[in-house]
């Protein structure tokens, strides 16, 4: 017998986990985008 309240548990927790680790790589690329403009304007002005 499939228990469907469990199975339902995880694939939500699943859909979650994703979501956090994509919102997570979304704010490290922003991050890391940033830092780059800023190396690369200070080295346009040097």
């Amino acid at each position: 017998m499939t228990d469907w309240g469990f199975a339902v548990q995880i694939a939500l927790g699943g859909f979650a986990l994703v979501f956090i680790l994509l919102a997570m790589l979304a704010c490290l690329v922003w991050a890391g985008s940033r830092i780059l403009l800023r190396v690369a304007k200070d080295k346009a002005k040097a």
